[in-house]
């Protein structure tokens, strides 16, 4: 629990120096879909019965977002999967899941582990797709762990792998997307040997520190949805990916029920997500710590709802960088 605080402050005021220094809402450059690739979308486009399944497809492949509607994009964000919409960790992790399940039938370890290693560095071949690259770094140094014989904590591990990215330069390419990736990625790490509900809520507090600086409202119902969407996704992708290649060879479209199914379920959960969005306050951060950190007492739960009552009285409710809001 100290590295889950440590980290939570390191963030929040990372995210105070980004914010004050107005470099937040620099992002990379938007992206393109491939020469090679657009004659291909333009063609499954036409034996798409809805042609934003087929951008949706390609957006999960390429992060071309182009032909995705504003109220697609909207229930992406209510239930936390705006991160499908590019390639990103989920979509790396999927593919190695299915990779290394092959590799693993191969008896020779030593052969294992090459492969591992050049399928990582591999992953630096695709530009701008920085969160990918983390990832990679991340699982580079798990391996030299092991093969250096080191007892670094997972701890030492994180902070090094975001320490190397960001000496690549993956923070000045995007702060946000880099303060995402040390939030997100962090609370995991922070909770990996607590319950469920632990999570649940370590990962409300690390949206409840991005809604205070950015201005957004947050939803606690939002993440056990996005984690179930991004479960349900990882299982999704290869088959997509197989879609795609098969698709190459034999133009059989039956991979688009399987996108216009998943997104109607992001669509359906974000209306069902409405009216559940509340405002962040540093009360409402303390109260879900207090909940996180104190020993199960009559005292923790009063101190919990004195914390809830500040919240919800928006006088006494401190706003930071309210022009953002």
């Amino acid at each position: 629990m100290k590295f889950f605080v440590l980290f939570s402050l390191i963030l929040a005021l990372s995210l105070g120096v980004t914010m004050e220094r107005g470099v937040a809402q620099k992002s990379p450059p938007p992206r393109t879909t491939p020469p090679f690739l657009q004659k291909y979308q333009r063609s499954m486009k036409a034996d798409f019965k809805k042609p934003e399944n087929a951008n949706l497809l390609f957006s999960f492949i390429t992060g071309n977002k182009n032909g995705i509607s504003p109220y697609t994009r909207k229930a992406f964000k209510k239930t936390n999967l705006s991160h499908l919409l590019a390639p990103s960790g989920i979509h790396y992790a999927s593919v190695l899941f299915l990779l290394f399940f092959l590799v693993k039938k191969m008896k020779a370890k030593r052969w294992q582990r090459i492969i591992k290693v050049m399928t990582y560095s591999s992953a630096f071949f695709l530009p701008g797709f920085t969160s990918i690259h983390r990832l990679s770094i991340l699982r580079l140094l798990l391996q030299f762990k092991f093969l250096a014989k080191r007892k670094w904590s997972i701890e030492v591990i994180f902070f090094l792998t975001f320490a190397v990215s960001f000496l690549c330069g993956h923070y000045s390419d995007s702060p946000l997307g880099f303060l995402m990736s040390f939030a997100f990625l962090g609370t995991f790490f922070a909770f990996q040997n607590h319950s469920k509900i632990m999570l649940i809520l370590g990962l409300f507090s690390t949206q409840l520190i991005l809604g205070l600086f950015m201005g957004e409202k947050v939803s606690l119902l939002s993440i056990p949805v996005g984690l179930v969407g991004s479960a349900l996704f990882a299982l999704l992708f290869p088959t997509l990916l197989l879609f795609l290649a098969s698709y190459w060879l034999i133009p059989f479209n039956w991979g688009e029920p399987l996108i216009r199914s998943y997104v109607v379920s992001v669509q359906v959960m974000a209306k069902m997500l409405q009216g559940s969005f509340t405002s962040s306050s540093v009360f409402l951060i303390l109260a879900v710590w207090a909940l996180l950190i104190l020993k199960t007492s009559k005292r923790k739960y009063a101190i919990v709802f004195l914390l809830i009552f500040l919240h919800t009285n928006t006088a006494m409710t401190p706003v930071i960088f309210s022009h953002l809001s």
